[in-house]
């Protein structure tokens, strides 16, 4: 039987991809004909390009509806458009759900940040804390891409305990192919065959962007440059405002291509990652896949991501940060190639294809209790 899946797809209909859409993407990415299932994505902003697969088993539905201040696209615009779409299940892969829910509903809650962040007293905090509550308790299902987030969930609203599915996430394919694209030339020019670090977080308090800088400006090595991942326009550190000794050794990666990602990975001493939390932290993962060492703290989903080429160090322990990056830079080729070629076999477990597997099987047992209900 065919499956007739609508996705809520926002995270696709922007200029640039980030961490969300780059999930919604792989499902549909890695959706084959043999699969027997059909997608509809919803975007919301006819002014923006939808970033779906060219070759998507399906169609994508880009369309605007008044009072998007008020979430009314989600909460009144996409269930009118369900009720006439000939959808058998909708998935909201992007945390949140309308209330009104025509079909069965399941919903991706990555980890609980959003909800907590929210501030109290702003219409987005009674947005996701009173609204969404609402849409939760009548959803169908819940999955969610650790077992980290799934306590967090549990812990946060008790009555989806029953309900919750863990699916990691995979890592793209490029990440595994023997060549990709350059390092991007602004950041070629920036680096002149200098060393580098790579940092991956932007600057969200929690990703410790500072402890980075730290890392570098109390290393010994002054040939050593950080390349850093993940600021927005507008929220990277001007580089006057940076200690002296760090000037002209720290560059702003735009936004990148995954294939010039892989590059970055590739070319980097190591990677660090001092982020204090995570659902699923993808450059973890990521960098062992490209052979490249990384620093981290073993916290939330990260306790469940220390491969071969992860050097695991306590999140508020600076010295051992310090120590783990001397015995990283002092590893001898033969002992990194050894190293890097156990991490890249490792990485391979996450496979988006096996998640996208394990989504159809929840939609099939979804549909089939509520066909018995």
């Amino acid at each position: 039987m065919t499956l007739n899946i609508g996705l809520i797809a926002r995270t696709l209909n922007a200029p640039h991809l980030r961490g969300t859409g780059r999930y919604v993407q792989e499902l549909l990415k890695n959706t084959h004909t043999a699969d027997d299932v059909r997608w509809t994505a919803f975007g919301h902003n006819p002014a923006q390009p939808f970033r779906v697969p060219t070759d998507m088993q399906g169609r994508a539905e880009v369309f605007e509806f008044r009072g998007d201040r008020f979430h009314l696209w989600e909460q009144l615009g996409l269930p009118l458009r369900l009720r006439r779409a000939g959808l058998q299940l909708l998935h909201g892969a992007e945390n949140t759900l309308p209330v009104w829910q025509p079909v069965p509903s399941i919903v991706t809650i990555h980890d609980t940040v959003m909800f907590e962040e929210a501030g109290p007293g702003t219409p987005q905090h009674r947005y996701l804390q009173d609204v969404q509550t609402m849409a939760l308790r009548r959803c169908a299902h819940v999955i969610t891409i650790s077992g980290s987030s799934r306590r967090d969930i549990a812990q946060r609203w008790p009555f989806l305990t029953d309900r919750l599915t863990v699916i990691p996430h995979g890592i793209g394919d490029d990440f595994f192919q023997p060549e990709s694209m350059p390092v991007p030339p602004v950041l070629r020019q920036a680096l002149a065959g200098a060393p580098y670090l790579l940092y991956l977080g932007g600057a969200q308090p929690r990703k410790r962007f500072g402890w980075a800088l730290d890392l570098l400006a109390r290393s010994d090595r002054g040939d050593l440059h950080l390349v850093a991942c993940g600021f927005g326009a507008g929220t990277a550190p001007a580089p006057e405002t940076l200690p002296e000794v760090l000037r002209g050794r720290v560059h702003f990666a735009p936004f990148i291509e995954d294939a010039e990602l892989v590059a970055l990975y590739r070319g980097a001493t190591a990677a660090v990652y001092p982020t204090l939390y995570e659902g699923f932290g993808f450059p973890a993962v990521e960098a062992q896949a490209a052979g490249t060492p990384i620093l981290f703290s073993p916290v939330s989903s990260l306790v469940d991501l220390v491969g071969p080429l992860a050097w695991a160090v306590p999140a508020d322990d600076f010295a051992a940060w310090e120590a783990a990056l001397c015995e990283v830079l002092a590893l001898a080729p033969d002992a990194r190639g050894e190293l890097a070629a156990r991490g890249m076999a490792w990485a391979r477990q996450f496979s988006w294809r096996r998640s996208v597997e394990a989504h159809f099987a929840v939609y099939r047992e979804v549909l089939s209790r509520q066909q018995g209900a």
